[in-house]
């Protein structure tokens, strides 16, 4: 699925967060997730505050690594993870992202692979969330094929290592969804 359009990309990767989303219960917040030494409320902290970055970056307002608006999660943090997820999509969509660049810690990106970023952080951390519920919920392989083609850069450019875990190798025989679960650190079998 080469080169699928962004806002699609964008589209299927929130529709998956938003399922995540619904398996979470109070009693899962202190579960652990496949992010190392974290439970589930830290990385909903952590998903918030990623998401208000990259809304910070595609709306051209300075970038403060999680101090965006409303990145702290305060007693709901599956509420404040959607309102980053409509905050973003907001961002996402309402400029175009053909020919806009976007500045990152001194570096230009195009604005399509900042969208893409947001979209890795939604899918992945979509995956953890429902890991962290203990319900095997695979990347659907449309989306996870789509984020193949643009993740590897991504990774290489310290996305895989630094944001997230240091990449595993994939079997031959993996499916789209284990191939980029491997490529940002997750073992696919439910943890």
């Amino acid at each position: 699925m080469a080169g699928a359009d962004e806002l699609w990309v964008l589209a299927e990767a929130t529709r998956y967060l938003f399922h995540s989303l619904l398996l979470v219960r109070e009693a899962d917040l202190s579960a652990p997730t496949p992010c190392e030494d974290w439970d589930l409320r830290r990385l909903l902290r952590h998903l918030r505050a990623s998401l208000a970055d990259v809304t910070d970056v595609l709306a051209a307002r300075d970038f403060d690594e999680g101090s965006g608006p409303g990145a702290a999660a305060g007693s709901d943090p599956v509420g404040a993870v959607r309102a980053g997820i409509v905050d973003f999509l907001l961002a996402s969509t309402s400029l175009p992202t053909a020919g806009r660049w976007c500045e990152i810690q001194g570096r230009s990106l195009p604005a399509k692979i900042v969208v893409y970023v947001g979209a890795i952080e939604m899918v992945l951390h979509a995956w953890d969330i429902a890991q962290a519920c203990r319900i095997d919920r695979p990347i659907p392989a449309d989306i996870a094929s789509a984020l193949l083609w643009v993740s590897p850069p991504l990774a290489q450019a310290g996305l895989a290592g630094h944001v997230f875990a240091e990449p595993l190798a994939s079997p031959a025989n993996a499916t789209p969804s284990d191939q980029l679960l491997a490529l940002f650190g997750r073992q696919p079998a439910l943890q």
